[in-house]
């Protein structure tokens, strides 16, 4: 199989996982998947980079802020 063959095909799988999810996960799921119309497994591959990354940047002593369309920031509390 080509390199383009690989790519077109997606990711290779290395590690599979079983979760049970709590009720909130699950509802943030099922909006997440309304949304963006993304398949369980993309969701939870996303998340898992996101909170890899945002974990190592507060780790890091950087700050999580949001910017709302108007230009206006606000200051994330994530406790982790």
């Amino acid at each position: 199989m080509s390199s383009v063959e690989r790519a077109a095909k997606g990711p290779a799988v290395v590690d599979r996982v079983n979760v049970a999810l709590i009720a909130e996960a699950v509802e943030a799921m099922g909006k997440l998947q309304e949304r963006t119309g993304l398949k369980k497994v993309d969701l939870v591959n996303r998340a898992l980079l996101i909170y890899e990354f945002i974990d190592a940047e507060l780790r890091a002593g950087s700050k999580v802020l949001l910017r709302d369309p108007e230009g206006r920031d606000q200051l994330v509390k994530i406790f982790l």
